[in-house]
Protein backbone atom coordinates (compact mmCIF):
# COMPACT_ATOMS: atom_id res chain seq x y z
CA UNK A 1 0.00 0.00 0.00
CA UNK A 2 1.38 3.60 -1.01
CA UNK A 3 1.64 6.05 1.85
CA UNK A 4 -0.62 8.30 -0.74
CA UNK A 5 -3.23 5.65 -0.05
CA UNK A 6 -3.38 6.24 3.95
CA UNK A 7 -6.82 8.59 4.94
CA UNK A 8 -4.76 11.94 5.86
CA UNK A 9 -6.35 12.58 9.15
CA UNK A 10 -5.76 9.22 10.92
CA UNK A 11 -2.24 9.89 9.86
CA UNK A 12 -1.72 13.22 11.30
CA UNK A 13 -3.46 11.82 14.72
CA UNK A 14 -1.28 9.08 14.59
CA UNK A 15 1.72 11.02 14.25
CA UNK A 16 0.76 12.95 16.79
CA UNK A 17 0.59 9.97 19.23
CA UNK A 18 4.31 8.45 17.72
CA UNK A 19 5.60 12.41 18.62
CA UNK A 20 4.15 12.16 22.31
CA UNK A 21 5.72 8.91 22.71
CA UNK A 22 9.33 10.59 21.26
CA UNK A 23 9.11 13.63 23.45
CA UNK A 24 9.36 11.21 26.36
CA UNK A 25 11.82 9.26 25.17
CA UNK A 26 13.71 12.79 24.55
CA UNK A 27 13.21 14.19 28.03
CA UNK A 28 14.46 11.26 29.64
CA UNK A 29 17.02 11.38 27.86
CA UNK A 30 18.25 14.81 27.15
CA UNK A 31 16.42 16.57 29.52
CA UNK A 32 15.86 15.08 33.06
CA UNK A 33 19.00 15.53 35.23
CA UNK A 34 20.86 12.31 35.02
CA UNK A 35 23.33 10.78 37.76
CA UNK A 36 27.20 11.31 37.75
CA UNK A 37 29.88 8.62 38.75
CA UNK A 38 31.73 9.99 42.20
CA UNK A 39 34.92 12.12 40.60
CA UNK A 40 33.63 11.36 37.20
CA UNK A 41 35.71 7.62 37.43
CA UNK A 42 34.03 4.06 37.23
CA UNK A 43 36.33 1.07 37.75
CA UNK A 44 36.02 -2.14 35.69
CA UNK A 45 37.97 -5.18 36.94
CA UNK A 46 39.01 -8.06 35.29
CA UNK A 47 41.57 -10.69 35.28
CA UNK A 48 45.39 -10.57 34.34
CA UNK A 49 44.17 -12.22 30.50
CA UNK A 50 41.88 -9.34 30.49
CA UNK A 51 44.04 -6.17 31.16
CA UNK A 52 47.11 -7.67 28.74
CA UNK A 53 44.26 -7.35 26.60
CA UNK A 54 42.82 -4.24 26.94
CA UNK A 55 46.09 -2.10 27.00
CA UNK A 56 47.88 -4.38 24.19
CA UNK A 57 44.58 -4.16 21.83
CA UNK A 58 43.24 -0.79 23.20
CA UNK A 59 39.51 -1.79 23.44
CA UNK A 60 37.23 -3.27 25.98
CA UNK A 61 34.68 -6.16 25.89
CA UNK A 62 31.32 -5.86 26.17
CA UNK A 63 29.68 -9.43 26.88
CA UNK A 64 26.45 -10.42 25.49
CA UNK A 65 24.05 -9.70 28.96
CA UNK A 66 23.02 -13.26 28.85
CA UNK A 67 26.32 -15.02 28.93
CA UNK A 68 27.82 -12.09 32.03
CA UNK A 69 28.44 -14.69 35.55
CA UNK A 70 24.80 -13.55 36.61
CA UNK A 71 22.70 -14.02 33.63
CA UNK A 72 19.69 -14.23 35.81
CA UNK A 73 20.10 -10.53 36.42
CA UNK A 74 18.52 -9.89 32.77
CA UNK A 75 15.74 -11.74 33.14
CA UNK A 76 15.56 -9.97 36.38
CA UNK A 77 13.99 -6.84 34.32
CA UNK A 78 12.01 -8.89 32.42
CA UNK A 79 10.10 -10.77 34.99
CA UNK A 80 9.66 -7.49 37.15
CA UNK A 81 8.40 -5.32 34.31
CA UNK A 82 5.65 -8.30 33.57
CA UNK A 83 4.59 -8.13 37.20
CA UNK A 84 4.46 -4.50 36.82
CA UNK A 85 2.11 -4.72 33.76
CA UNK A 86 0.06 -7.09 35.42
CA UNK A 87 -0.57 -4.94 38.37
CA UNK A 88 -0.92 -1.88 36.14
CA UNK A 89 -3.62 -3.56 34.39
CA UNK A 90 -5.40 -4.55 37.70
CA UNK A 91 -5.65 -1.09 39.01
CA UNK A 92 -6.88 0.81 35.35
CA UNK A 93 -8.99 -2.05 33.50
CA UNK A 94 -9.56 -1.57 29.97
CA UNK A 95 -12.72 -2.62 27.84
CA UNK A 96 -11.91 -5.72 25.85
CA UNK A 97 -11.85 -4.07 22.69
CA UNK A 98 -9.35 -1.23 24.33
CA UNK A 99 -6.01 -0.08 21.57
CA UNK A 100 -4.58 0.21 25.08
CA UNK A 101 -5.57 -3.31 26.71
CA UNK A 102 -4.65 -4.53 23.14
CA UNK A 103 -1.02 -3.04 23.67
CA UNK A 104 -0.45 -3.45 27.15
CA UNK A 105 -0.91 -7.54 26.65
CA UNK A 106 1.45 -7.54 23.69
CA UNK A 107 4.20 -6.09 25.78
CA UNK A 108 3.44 -8.68 28.23
CA UNK A 109 3.69 -11.19 25.79
CA UNK A 110 6.60 -9.98 24.69
CA UNK A 111 8.26 -9.72 28.00
CA UNK A 112 7.24 -13.01 29.17
CA UNK A 113 6.49 -15.83 27.00
CA UNK A 114 8.09 -14.60 24.17
CA UNK A 115 11.33 -14.38 25.95
CA UNK A 116 11.93 -17.93 25.50
CA UNK A 117 11.67 -17.87 21.88
CA UNK A 118 15.12 -17.56 20.41
CA UNK A 119 14.22 -14.49 17.87
CA UNK A 120 12.42 -12.63 21.08
CA UNK A 121 15.66 -12.19 22.59
CA UNK A 122 17.27 -8.85 21.75
CA UNK A 123 21.13 -8.46 21.76
CA UNK A 124 22.49 -6.97 24.31
CA UNK A 125 25.88 -6.20 25.08
CA UNK A 126 27.40 -4.99 28.39
CA UNK A 127 30.84 -3.81 29.61
CA UNK A 128 30.51 -3.46 33.74
CA UNK A 129 31.59 -0.92 36.40
CA UNK A 130 31.81 0.03 39.65
CA UNK A 131 32.11 2.94 41.84
CA UNK A 132 35.05 1.19 44.55
CA UNK A 133 38.22 0.16 42.95
CA UNK A 134 38.91 -2.09 45.52
CA UNK A 135 35.71 -4.59 46.26
CA UNK A 136 35.98 -7.84 48.20
CA UNK A 137 33.60 -9.51 46.14
CA UNK A 138 35.16 -8.76 42.77
CA UNK A 139 38.16 -9.68 43.93
CA UNK A 140 36.72 -13.03 44.52
CA UNK A 141 35.44 -13.73 41.25
CA UNK A 142 38.68 -11.85 39.49
CA UNK A 143 41.37 -11.88 42.00
CA UNK A 144 42.53 -15.47 42.74
CA UNK A 145 43.98 -15.65 39.41
CA UNK A 146 45.40 -12.37 39.44
CA UNK A 147 43.13 -9.80 39.59
CA UNK A 148 42.75 -5.74 38.61
CA UNK A 149 40.64 -2.97 38.33
CA UNK A 150 41.28 -0.38 36.09
CA UNK A 151 39.79 3.32 36.39
CA UNK A 152 37.66 4.99 33.81
CA UNK A 153 37.47 8.82 33.13
CA UNK A 154 33.56 9.37 32.79
CA UNK A 155 32.51 12.72 31.43
CA UNK A 156 30.09 14.24 33.20
CA UNK A 157 27.72 14.32 29.97
CA UNK A 158 28.93 11.11 28.81
CA UNK A 159 25.18 9.81 28.57
CA UNK A 160 24.59 12.30 25.55
CA UNK A 161 28.22 12.88 24.20
CA UNK A 162 29.99 9.55 24.76
CA UNK A 163 32.32 8.12 27.09
CA UNK A 164 35.44 7.96 25.31
CA UNK A 165 35.13 4.78 23.63
CA UNK A 166 32.28 3.38 20.74
CA UNK A 167 31.36 0.55 19.82
CA UNK A 168 32.67 -1.16 16.66
CA UNK A 169 28.99 -2.32 15.28
CA UNK A 170 28.05 0.70 12.97
CA UNK A 171 24.52 -0.18 13.75
CA UNK A 172 24.88 -0.25 17.50
CA UNK A 173 25.11 2.65 19.81
CA UNK A 174 26.37 2.43 23.46
CA UNK A 175 24.69 4.01 26.79
CA UNK A 176 25.84 4.67 29.92
CA UNK A 177 23.32 3.61 32.97
CA UNK A 178 23.91 3.20 36.18
CA UNK A 179 21.93 0.29 38.30
CA UNK A 180 19.36 0.60 40.18
CA UNK A 181 18.87 -1.97 42.67
CA UNK A 182 15.60 -1.04 44.82
CA UNK A 183 12.97 -3.21 43.81
CA UNK A 184 10.23 -0.54 44.75
CA UNK A 185 11.90 2.04 42.56
CA UNK A 186 12.06 0.05 39.87
CA UNK A 187 8.27 -0.51 40.06
CA UNK A 188 7.69 3.24 40.63
CA UNK A 189 9.90 3.61 37.18
CA UNK A 190 7.51 0.91 35.27
CA UNK A 191 4.54 2.17 36.18
CA UNK A 192 5.36 5.90 35.28
CA UNK A 193 6.21 4.74 32.15
CA UNK A 194 3.28 3.33 31.61
CA UNK A 195 0.87 5.67 33.41
CA UNK A 196 1.90 8.47 29.97
CA UNK A 197 2.91 6.10 27.15
CA UNK A 198 -0.46 3.29 27.20
CA UNK A 199 -3.10 6.47 28.48
CA UNK A 200 -2.00 7.64 25.27
CA UNK A 201 -4.15 5.37 23.08
CA UNK A 202 -7.49 5.87 25.35
CA UNK A 203 -8.30 8.71 23.09
CA UNK A 204 -10.70 7.38 20.81
CA UNK A 205 -9.80 8.82 17.89
CA UNK A 206 -6.44 8.64 18.06
CA UNK A 207 -7.47 4.50 18.73
CA UNK A 208 -9.80 4.80 15.84
CA UNK A 209 -6.74 6.25 13.54
CA UNK A 210 -4.15 3.75 14.21
CA UNK A 211 -6.02 1.10 13.67
CA UNK A 212 -7.58 2.29 10.83
CA UNK A 213 -4.10 2.65 9.22
CA UNK A 214 -2.98 -0.78 10.65
CA UNK A 215 0.14 -1.27 8.80
CA UNK A 216 1.75 2.29 8.61
CA UNK A 217 5.26 1.76 8.07
CA UNK A 218 6.57 5.59 9.50
CA UNK A 219 3.49 5.61 12.38
CA UNK A 220 1.62 2.61 12.31
CA UNK A 221 0.51 -0.08 15.29
CA UNK A 222 3.77 -1.93 14.95
CA UNK A 223 5.91 0.83 14.27
CA UNK A 224 4.57 2.41 17.87
CA UNK A 225 4.77 -0.84 19.20
CA UNK A 226 8.42 -0.86 18.08
CA UNK A 227 8.97 2.79 20.30
CA UNK A 228 7.53 1.97 23.32
CA UNK A 229 9.04 -1.39 23.91
CA UNK A 230 12.62 0.28 23.36
CA UNK A 231 11.66 2.61 25.87
CA UNK A 232 10.66 -0.05 28.43
CA UNK A 233 13.92 -1.96 27.91
CA UNK A 234 16.29 0.89 28.10
CA UNK A 235 14.57 1.49 31.88
CA UNK A 236 14.71 -2.73 32.87
CA UNK A 237 18.40 -3.37 31.22
CA UNK A 238 19.70 -1.11 34.84
CA UNK A 239 17.46 -3.10 36.57
CA UNK A 240 19.70 -5.78 39.11
CA UNK A 241 18.23 -7.55 42.64
CA UNK A 242 18.99 -5.86 45.63
CA UNK A 243 21.20 -8.14 46.72
CA UNK A 244 23.96 -7.32 44.40
CA UNK A 245 23.50 -3.18 46.09
CA UNK A 246 27.47 -3.56 47.09
CA UNK A 247 28.72 -3.06 43.83
CA UNK A 248 27.58 0.53 42.65
CA UNK A 249 27.52 -0.97 39.36
CA UNK A 250 26.77 0.94 36.17
CA UNK A 251 26.92 -0.54 33.33
CA UNK A 252 28.06 0.73 29.08
CA UNK A 253 24.77 -1.03 27.42
CA UNK A 254 25.45 -1.84 23.56
CA UNK A 255 22.78 -2.41 21.71
CA UNK A 256 20.62 -2.04 18.60
CA UNK A 257 17.93 1.00 19.69
CA UNK A 258 14.68 1.45 17.65
CA UNK A 259 15.10 5.40 18.95
CA UNK A 260 18.64 6.56 18.93
CA UNK A 261 20.26 5.46 15.52
CA UNK A 262 24.00 5.83 14.85
CA UNK A 263 25.26 7.94 12.51
CA UNK A 264 27.03 5.35 10.35
CA UNK A 265 24.30 3.36 10.41
CA UNK A 266 23.89 1.74 6.75
CA UNK A 267 20.89 -0.37 6.93
CA UNK A 268 22.95 -3.17 7.81
CA UNK A 269 24.92 -3.66 4.66
CA UNK A 270 27.50 -3.66 6.56
CA UNK A 271 28.20 -7.21 8.51
CA UNK A 272 28.26 -7.41 12.66
CA UNK A 273 31.43 -7.23 13.65
CA UNK A 274 30.64 -9.95 16.47
CA UNK A 275 33.47 -11.89 18.11
CA UNK A 276 33.40 -15.10 20.36
CA UNK A 277 35.34 -16.15 23.26
CA UNK A 278 34.92 -19.36 25.25
CA UNK A 279 34.25 -19.89 29.33
CA UNK A 280 33.22 -22.20 31.12
CA UNK A 281 32.50 -24.63 28.61
CA UNK A 282 30.87 -22.47 26.50
CA UNK A 283 31.03 -20.18 23.18
CA UNK A 284 30.37 -16.48 24.33
CA UNK A 285 29.49 -13.48 22.29
CA UNK A 286 31.20 -10.11 22.62
CA UNK A 287 31.46 -6.81 20.72
CA UNK A 288 34.34 -4.87 20.66
CA UNK A 289 34.34 -1.20 22.71
CA UNK A 290 36.83 0.98 20.60
CA UNK A 291 38.71 4.50 20.98
CA UNK A 292 35.92 7.30 20.01
CA UNK A 293 38.91 8.51 18.34
CA UNK A 294 41.06 6.15 16.88
CA UNK A 295 44.35 8.26 17.43
CA UNK A 296 43.87 8.05 20.69
CA UNK A 297 44.03 5.22 23.71
CA UNK A 298 41.12 4.26 25.83
CA UNK A 299 39.91 6.82 28.86
CA UNK A 300 42.13 4.81 31.71
CA UNK A 301 42.94 7.22 34.93
CA UNK A 302 44.51 4.74 37.27
CA UNK A 303 44.80 0.50 38.12
CA UNK A 304 44.75 -1.11 40.99
CA UNK A 305 46.23 -4.74 41.45
CA UNK A 306 44.38 -7.28 43.42
CA UNK A 307 45.16 -9.00 46.74
CA UNK A 308 48.27 -10.17 46.78
CA UNK A 309 51.84 -10.91 49.05
CA UNK A 310 53.92 -8.94 47.08
CA UNK A 311 52.02 -5.61 45.99
CA UNK A 312 55.70 -4.07 44.06
CA UNK A 313 56.23 -6.91 42.30
CA UNK A 314 52.51 -6.80 41.06
CA UNK A 315 52.61 -3.52 40.40
CA UNK A 316 56.16 -3.66 37.96
CA UNK A 317 54.95 -5.71 35.49
CA UNK A 318 51.82 -3.10 35.23
CA UNK A 319 53.71 -0.20 34.68
CA UNK A 320 55.99 -1.75 32.02
CA UNK A 321 53.00 -3.00 29.93
CA UNK A 322 51.64 0.82 30.36
CA UNK A 323 54.47 2.59 29.49
CA UNK A 324 55.06 0.04 26.29
CA UNK A 325 51.78 0.46 24.84
CA UNK A 326 51.37 4.44 24.77
CA UNK A 327 49.77 4.85 28.81
CA UNK A 328 52.79 5.89 30.54
CA UNK A 329 52.39 8.35 33.89
CA UNK A 330 49.47 6.41 35.27
CA UNK A 331 48.98 5.46 38.88
CA UNK A 332 49.19 1.89 40.14
CA UNK A 333 48.08 1.09 43.33
CA UNK A 334 47.72 -2.27 45.33
CA UNK A 335 44.66 -3.66 47.44
CA UNK A 336 45.46 -4.10 51.04
CA UNK A 337 42.56 -6.47 51.54
CA UNK A 338 43.86 -10.17 52.80
CA UNK A 339 44.86 -12.32 49.95
CA UNK A 340 42.75 -15.11 51.57
CA UNK A 341 38.91 -15.50 50.39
Amino acid sequence: MLLSEYDESDVELATLALNRILKFHHDREFVAARPTPPNNLLHHYTTADGIKGIIEKNELWATSAYYLNDSAEVIYGYDLLKKVLDDWLAKNPRPEDSLTLGLARQLRQWFGEDLLKKDAIKPIYLACFCEDDNLLSQWRAYGQSGGYSLGFNVPPNAAIAGQGFKPEPNTYTSKWARVEYDRSEQARRCHAIFDTLLTIFDDPDTARAIAAIGDHPLVGYLRILRAVTDILLEEIISFKNEAFKVEKEWRVVVRQRELTKQGTDDGGKTPLPLYFRTSQGMVVPYVKLIPTDPAKKLPIACVRTGPTLDKTIAAMGIYMMLEKNGFPHLPVRGSDISVRF
